[in-house]
């Protein structure tokens, strides 16, 4: 009982005043009685006072009262107090203050004792949760944002108070505003504690809510949990209508893929490949980096056609670039450079790892030249042409840029474009700082013939590019024949 006491919180009064009356009411009780005896029986009355009295004013002085102690203490205390005045006062049965000592003696410890099974429970906490929760159901102003529910300082409060039961904010979740919902289902955010059928019943609100923000806060509460097949169900919302629910679905089930990813792997790659999410772009997962698994079947989805293996070299990009900037390692770059030399690895795949080590600065002018070979993608090769021109004047780069120009492909021309004009600073047409026009606009097709012409005019003449002054007076006649 001791050890239970004093691993428990303090129950006793806030204030220092407070705790030490309590600490010295049992000495007052004995000072009472013996003041009440007959003289023959004062003596151990009075001995049993300045007993008591003098441990209260020690266990003031060690500190008791300022520490969770003080439980154990007082209980211990009370008890002493009502034996020493059960047996001094066995010739005073008739005396009702010596009845009412008594009384006080048992009902106060008992009393306490009680209070701290309370607390044990957690039944302040619940009863501070059940009045929260009902704050947020008769709240009338509330965020016309409905993201902002879940930042509300009585969100916080009552996420704190559900530290031990749930059932308070899961009361929430069939209220009729869609506002209420949410600021319940934030308290519960990232719960790990979860009553039986209590997942069960979040996951319904994420299956049945018409908000997306219902179903995103639904998900983001379930991110925690560890039954699998719950976590498969989360892993489904990764192709959800929503764009902001997809968002949460990717954070909920892949913080944790070290442990998961063999439970959502079919999921993640039914997602990558499903055109509704295409605008998503790459999975960005918050927490732990990818395992080796994930990264195997990443790479392997990478040689797929369409837009599976686009997204999954997209999300390998990411993988690898959140690698590097955790901890630059050299076997890490090396292994790169090694899937980026391979003509087997997905030409995809190639160009994002090329991307990554051209800004990491850690693309070697070897390797850099063996990717001017045309037999490699177009993107990559435009890659290894601006890092060459970057470094120093490589007629090999020029030569392959020449050739990129000559493409039949107003992608790589705006690329290329883009290119000569930073590197050989040769006029475009292109604004600096500003991103490429679209493919098929007018400026693009302009541009297309500027680069076509800038090639076919150095194979041609054998010049030099022209300087910027000239490629400026080119550039408005470009512009007047497009006018005519």
């Amino acid at each position: 009982m001791q050890a239970r006491f004093a691993a428990r919180p303090v129950l006793m009064p806030a204030t220092f005043v407070g705790q030490a009356a309590l600490l010295l009411l049992p000495s007052a009780l004995l000072l009472g009685a013996s003041l009440r005896a007959p003289v023959e029986h004062q003596q151990p009355l009075w001995f049993g006072t300045v007993f008591l009295a003098g441990l209260s004013v020690v266990a003031m002085l060690a500190g008791l009262l300022r520490r969770r102690e003080l439980d154990t203490a007082f209980i211990f205390f009370y008890g002493l107090g009502l034996g020493w005045l059960v047996l001094a006062t066995q010739e005073m049965d008739n005396d009702w203050y010596v009845h009412l000592s008594q009384a006080v003696m048992l009902v106060v410890p008992l009393g306490a004792f009680a209070l701290g099974m309370l607390g044990d429970i957690g039944a302040p906490a619940l009863r501070r949760a059940r009045v929260l929760a009902q704050r947020l159901a008769d709240r009338k102003d509330w965020p016309s944002d409905l993201d902002a529910c879940r930042t509300l300082p009585e969100v916080k409060a009552l996420r704190e108070a559900l530290h031990l039961d749930a059932r308070p904010a899961l009361g929430l979740l069939q209220h009729p505003r869609p506002q209420v919902q949410i600021a319940a289902l934030a308290a519960l955010d990232f719960r790990k504690n979860w009553g039986p059928g209590q997942a069960e019943l979040v996951m319904q609100v994420a299956l049945r809510a018409e908000e997306p923000a219902v179903r995103a806060a639904a998900l983001s509460a379930l991110a925690n949990i560890e039954d699998r097949v719950l976590i498969e169900s989360l892993a489904e919302f990764l192709r959800d209508p929503s764009p902001q629910v997809r968002r949460a679905a990717t954070q909920a089930v892949l913080w944790d893929a070290h442990h998961r990813w063999s439970w959502i792997r079919h999921a993640v790659r039914r997602s990558l490949g499903d055109p509704l999410c295409q605008d998503d772009g790459p999975l960005r997962p918050e927490g732990n980096l990818l395992t080796q698994e994930a990264v195997d079947d990443l790479t392997a989805w990478a040689a797929e056609k369409g837009l599976l293996g686009l997204r999954a070299a997209l999300t390998l990009g990411i993988y690898y670039a959140q690698a590097l900037g955790e901890a630059p390692d050299a076997e890490l770059i090396d292994s790169l450079r090694a899937q980026l030399d391979n003509p087997h690895t997905p030409a995809v795949l190639r160009i994002e790892l090329a991307r990554l080590l051209q800004s990491s600065n850690a693309l070697n002018e070897e390797g850099l030249r063996k990717l001017l070979d045309p037999a490699n993608p177009a993107p990559l090769r435009l890659i290894a042409v601006e890092s060459l021109l970057g470094e120093s004047e490589a007629p090999e780069a020029i030569t392959a840029l020449r050739d990129l120009a000559r493409l039949p492909n107003r992608e790589i021309a705006l690329a290329t474009a883009d290119v000569v004009q930073r590197r050989l600073h040769v006029d475009m047409g292109l604004v600096p700082g500003q991103p490429l026009p679209p493919v098929h606009s007018r400026q693009a097709t302009m541009i297309g013939r500027r680069v076509k012409a800038w090639a076919n005019h150095e194979e041609m003449l054998g010049l030099e590019p022209p300087p910027l002054a000239v490629s400026r007076i080119e550039n408005r006649t470009w512009h007047s024949m497009g006018e005519i």
